[in-house]
């Protein structure tokens, strides 16, 4: 890279961070007030209930919706995003599972079990970043519907009854649990806490990978990646080659010769170009030559 700076690989673009910061936020938040509904009397509950003053338990209530509401709408964006995008239809591609899938799996537990030496190499997403992402669609979609049947009681009562609402009630919770969990030992350890990326894989921010970064989680996608820039490198050097022999070629045609020859079709504005060009060549040339004497 030029001026000393390291090459970078894009991982995500500005719009791809901004729904997942909204998502990340969003879901913090439903985890925060949606278990201090649960459990009112524990101590951080308590704690936050005393400094926020007597309204904060209805305050609660208003967040929870409305961090809801940012979230199923990020959602229904990225719907959108990966059906009217070729970036967000790709991206869908890449995550979705793959027969390889399987070996990288047993492959990786032979590498930290200590019983292969090499690494299994990935491609723009593994195994456990195809997974991450479908458990956060699959929780999205019950959190979402059981939480707009909890929200909308008087609604959906009549039709579902109260052992219906407390089945509705029973999954919110649990999943909720679950995605927790997902969320805050699972995808934070990969993020911050792997010994890889320590102290933080800066993606989710910057939208960049460094040339490392790629080679350690993605080697893959790199092998990729450098084998289109040099196909593109080829096809822009050759284009250059063709583009000085045309020239070349050009400053050995006589002008007198080339206006004989367009006189024929003098209204053909491509032959008036050509011509044009070789007048300036060859000015180009009595210029040079000027400048020597």
């Amino acid at each position: 890279m030029d001026n000393g700076e390291e090459k970078k690989y894009l991982r995500m673009t500005l719009n791809e961070r901004i729904q997942h910061f909204l998502l990340l936020s969003s879901f913090i938040t439903l985890v925060i007030t949606g278990f201090a509904l649960k459990f009112p009397e524990s101590l951080w509950v308590t704690a936050v209930f005393k400094l926020l003053g007597a309204s904060a338990f209805e305050w609660r209530g208003i967040i929870h919706r409305i961090a809801a509401v940012i979230m199923v709408s990020v959602s229904i964006y990225h719907l959108g995003y990966i059906f009217f995008s070729s970036r967000g239809r790709q991206l869908v591609k890449d995550l979705w599972f793959k027969k390889s899938d399987i070996p990288d799996l047993t492959n990786a537990f032979k590498y930290y079990l200590g019983k292969s030496k090499s690494r299994p190499g990935f491609g723009r997403f593994s195994y456990i970043e195809k997974a991450e992402y479908w458990a956060v669609v699959w929780g999205t979609v019950v959190m979402g519907g059981t939480g707009c049947v909890l929200w909308f009681e008087n609604l959906f009562l009549p039709v579902i009854s109260n052992s219906g609402m407390d089945l509705a009630t029973a999954i919110h919770y649990y999943e909720a649990i679950l995605a927790s969990l997902a969320i805050f030992v699972w995808h934070l350890y990969f993020v911050i806490y792997n010994p890889d990326v320590y102290p933080m894989n800066k993606a989710w921010f910057s939208g960049f990978l460094t040339r490392e970064e790629m080679e350690l989680e993605h080697p893959l996608e790199l092998e990729k990646i450098e084998a289109e820039e040099k196909t593109e490198n080829e096809a822009k050097a050759e284009k250059e080659i063709e583009a000085q022999q045309e020239k070349a070629q050009l400053k050995n045609v006589p002008v007198e010769e080339a206006e004989l020859v367009f006189a024929v079709v003098e209204e053909d504005e491509q032959a008036g170009s050509v011509l044009n060009t070789i007048k300036e060549v060859k000015q180009e040339d009595k210029e040079e030559i000027k400048d020597n004497k």
